[in-house]
């Protein structure tokens, strides 16, 4: 792992996050005035603490970096201890393996710090170490430890590739295309020994993954902050949003080493990325409407509706997703009910 870390301050990658950090400035500063808002607002007065609502958002919100940090920590494992895993990853872009093990360390940090300022105001933290049921592949470099998330077979919305590169916004209405076909794939290796070209499909539907992951929680934490009454918590998810959006582009714009491949079942179709090819070189997010058609268009994280990216889209995203394939029906009556107090009891 420190061989991996080290790599971090080469001159290339040092290259590559500047030009991408630039989405570190879409943190949101403010409050929008919403139906209840000012109730909300008198509540804090009064009380000096969180408010329900507040607690709710972020219980969820802990839920999520903890599931997070939990398949994270599966591809830092096979990243440092799994060379043959590690070399398809560096197929598509040398700093993979290196981003895996960062993250991973801002997942963990973001799911103990909510936690502990949910204890810090008398609230219950959220512990889901008894939904650790999943028993991940006896393969090299991966820890025999059970898991909240399956990594094996996911079904990947790779809609999230021409989103950002079209001007339209998903919260108007608007749907995408996808950009590859990804299908009960695993996203790393089931047994050891795999031949390279498995292996390099394998790197292919984790490289997909990466961004689906971090583009679905820049969204998921921008569509609460209307919501936050409590300047605190305000803080807490404006400034974690902002390291989701960080994550997210740094992948997205991996995804510019991903040639093309297809699997025999044709469950696995990813077309040619490098070069350009698709756009991908445009990583930065166009602009599109915002609020309201009547405004100039405006270059923004979408959706930001709760409709479409708030705990509940996102509880079932991650589910269509199969990254839960295997949990107990406890776990999604959990997830469910975490879901519904933060979206404020909506349906």
């Amino acid at each position: 792992m420190k061989d991996l870390t080290a790599r971090t301050t080469a001159a290339g990658s040092t290259a590559r996050r500047r030009r991408v950090l630039g989405l570190a400035g879409l943190a949101a500063t403010g409050l929008m005035a919403l139906p209840g808002a000012s109730q909300a607002a008198e509540e804090v007065v009064r009380s000096g603490h969180p408010t329900r609502r507040d607690i709710a958002i972020l219980r969820f919100l802990a839920a999520a970096e903890l599931v997070e940090t939990d398949l994270w920590q599966q591809y830092a494992e096979l990243a440092v201890g799994n060379p043959a895993y590690r070399e398809a990853l560096e197929a598509i872009d040398d700093d993979l393996p290196v981003y895996t093990v960062d993250i991973t360390e801002d997942e963990l940090s973001h799911a103990e710090f909510i936690n502990a300022f949910l204890r810090s105001v008398g609230a219950e933290p959220v512990n889901l170490d008894p939904f650790r049921t999943i028993e991940p592949p006896r393969v090299q470099g991966l820890r025999p430890t059970r898991r909240l998330t399956n990594l094996t077979a996911l079904t990947i919305d790779t809609s999230y590739y021409t989103r950002y590169q079209s001007m339209r916004n998903p919260d108007f209405g608007a749907t995408f295309p996808q950009i590859a076909t990804i299908r009960d794939q695993p996203a790393i290796p089931t047994a050891d020994g795999l031949s390279d070209r498995i292996l390099a499909g394998i790197a292919r539907v984790a490289a997909f993954h990466f961004p689906s992951i971090e583009v679905a929680g820049t969204s998921l934490y921008d569509q609460f902050v209307p919501f936050v009454a409590n300047r605190d918590v305000l803080r807490i998810v404006s400034s974690i949003y902002a390291t989701e959006a960080i994550h997210y582009a740094i992948f997205r714009d991996s995804l510019t080493g991903v040639s093309a491949f297809r699997s025999g079942d044709g469950k696995l179709i990813v077309p040619d990325l490098t070069e350009g090819g698709h756009g991908s070189a445009h990583v930065m997010p166009k602009r599109c409407d915002f609020l309201d058609r009547r405004f100039p268009t405006c270059s923004v994280i979408r959706p930001s509706s709760q409709e479409k990216a708030g705990a509940q889209a996102v509880a079932r995203g991650l589910t269509a997703s199969n990254l839960f394939k295997g949990q107990s029906p406890a776990f999604f009556r959990a997830l469910s009910s975490l879901a519904r107090a933060a979206d404020g009891g909506a349906a």
